[in-house]
């Protein structure tokens, strides 16, 4: 077992990893590569989490609407761009030998954001969910994707208590 604790791209959250088996962030790589990458993956309970997180009910938030906006304005956009992040991610874990004993895959947007109700969650489950290979099994070899869900830090805590997050 790893005991890790990371903070968030804001610095305003810490995850703390200290139950899971790893803890992997991609950013450099993905940044050389010219990828997309989800904020965290890590393995709890014989499952892959790939993790990626959106908060804008940060304290001081410059443009707290932003997200909402990003979201309203430009839907197809923002579904594209998540479901990158998932794509890009699985090929650099793969490209690390990640995943050798084809464990279960889940997808988590954890997403913040006053605006965001539980009808909109369910909404980009759907939408994103669909660029997503969750129904792919015949054609490959292996699952490239078991779960996709979106979750607020309520139901993130509900869903995932073993990974804690705590404001900063």
């Amino acid at each position: 077992m790893c005991n890790k604790i990371v903070l968030d791209e804001n610095k305003s959250f810490t995850f703390d990893f200290s139950k899971c088996e790893y803890i992997l962030e991609f950013h450099d790589l993905a940044n050389k590569l010219k990828l997309n990458d989800v904020d965290f993956i890590t393995e709890l309970n014989d499952e892959i989490i790939f993790i990626e997180y959106k908060n804008s009910n940060i304290e001081g938030a410059v443009k707290p609407d932003a997200m909402y906006s990003k979201i309203k304005v430009n839907p197809s956009k923002f579904y594209s761009n998540i479901s990158k992040k998932y794509y890009d991610s699985l090929f650099m874990l793969w490209s690390q030998n990640g995943n050798e004993n084809d464990k279960k895959i889940s997808y988590v947007l954890l997403i913040e954001d006053k605006l965001i109700d539980e009808k909109m969650r369910k909404q980009l489950k759907l939408k994103i969910g669909k660029q997503l290979p969750l129904r792919i099994k015949e054609e490959v070899k292996r699952e490239l994707l078991s779960n996709f869900e979106v979750y607020n830090l309520r139901e993130w805590k509900d869903k995932f208590n073993d990974i804690e997050i705590k404001k900063v």
